[in-house]
């Protein structure tokens, strides 16, 4: 007979944790201040929470294990696979006997695979915080550490992490210190885990080529753009002064003439993927991620994180085909017994102001586990901002 399972484990998702935060990195909004995880971690061990990898959170939620008797489990994931998760991330959760599953795309691996100095190198007056403040990605050697600590899980983030155009409408043009990674990436992806602190990056796309609308490689049906309008374009706005203010209307108009050319005459679009290609492909993202994985170190990769959090059911489905227990996605989208989803939230800083983010940190909490009245607080504030609760 199934065990009773009690209140649901919440499971925090962060992605970036930083010294401070800085929108010309990478994803500046979804990077948490290290004075706020630090704040984080000492609630939870203050509160005698425990801390799981997912496996432990599956056999929960399925009824397979018990809570530990105090009721206080979560779990702690990771996003991306950023660098600062060794930096900073690794030796925080060692000082606090914490444990987190970092979900890594085996694309974004810095593949020259360096051990660079944290945080613990800092507190040992081995080196200066300036020196160990670094971007970029993890290296498979620094994943090997971690996961050896027995702190750390690497799950999978599907192959590539990265989005399509998916139709022609045009929604922009590449110019300076605007850098649509996506575009450049699928171009030149041998330099995407660089792309941080490369300053050629940006450059790899002329400025002035055409962007069109896109979405996750998971739930998009690639469309491919003809060669010669990217040019076309580039040379039309080739006199372009990047350094005055960004006006997409009238750069839109210089070119209009020729955008319409192109559509009218179908050669705007020169390739569609078909359901089948579409199939195949994300059927690699999902299989070749975990192959990867399971062989750089050495383990078992049994669940999968979404990026942009976008995914369908054949997506889902595939991943569990493929051997994956649980796949992450949003509670509108997951039966309430479908422990095959994995639902989580984040904790973002209150109005910069430390006492206040406690204080959300244990309502966002105790919400999640259906505390009375924070549950009821929470679905009345959904209600009347979103129109529905959840």
């Amino acid at each position: 007979m199934p065990i009773q399972k009690k209140k649901p484990v919440p499971v925090i998702c962060y992605h970036s944790v930083a010294l401070s935060k800085n929108k010309n990195r990478h994803s500046g909004i979804m990077t948490l201040e290290l004075k706020y995880f630090e704040d984080h971690l000492k609630y939870l061990t203050g509160r005698k929470y425990r801390s799981i990898f997912l496996d432990e959170y599956y056999a929960v939620e399925k009824g397979e294990q018990s809570h530990p008797k105090d009721q206080r489990a979560v779990c702690l994931t990771f996003d991306d696979g950023c660098l600062d998760n060794w930096i900073y991330v690794f030796p925080l959760l060692k000082k606090y006997h914490m444990k987190a599953t970092i979900f890594v795309s085996p694309e974004f691996v810095d593949t020259r695979n360096p051990v660079r100095k944290n945080l613990e190198a800092h507190w040992n007056n081995e080196a200066a915080l300036a020196e160990i403040d670094r971007w970029g990605f993890l290296s498979w050697e620094e994943m090997r550490i971690m996961e050896k600590s027995g702190l750390v899980d690497i799950q999978s983030h599907t192959l590539s992490h990265t989005k399509y155009f998916i139709s022609d409408k045009l929604t922009g043009f590449h110019r300076p210190r605007a850098v649509p990674l996506y575009a450049i990436a699928n171009r030149h992806p041998h330099r995407k885990p660089y792309y941080i602190e490369d300053p050629q990056f940006e450059k790899l796309l002329p400025y002035g080529s055409p962007l069109f609308e896109e979405e996750s490689a998971i739930t998009a049906r690639r469309v491919f753009i003809n060669e010669d309008f990217n040019r076309d374009v580039v040379e039309k706005l080739a006199n372009t002064d990047w350094r005055s203010a960004y006006d997409f209307p009238a750069l839109f108009k210089k070119i209009e003439p020729l955008y319409k050319e192109y559509k009218e005459q179908g050669k705007l679009i020169v390739g569609k993927e078909s359901e089948a290609e579409y199939r195949d492909r994300v059927g690699r993202e999902i299989s070749f991620a975990k192959e990867i994985i399971e062989k750089e170190l050495n383990k078992k990769v049994e669940f999968c994180c979404w990026p942009h959090g976008d995914n369908n059911e054949y997506a889902h489905r595939k991943a569990l085909e493929t051997g994956h227990l649980a796949t992450t996605g949003r509670q509108e989208e997951c039966a309430p017994d479908d422990y095959s989803r994995i639902i989580r939230f984040g904790l973002k800083p209150c109005k910069n102001n430390r006492f206040l983010s406690l204080l959300k940190t244990n309502y966002k909490v105790k919400s999640f586990q259906g505390v009375f009245p924070y549950r009821l607080i929470d679905r009345i504030y959904n209600r009347i901002r979103y129109g529905k609760g959840t």
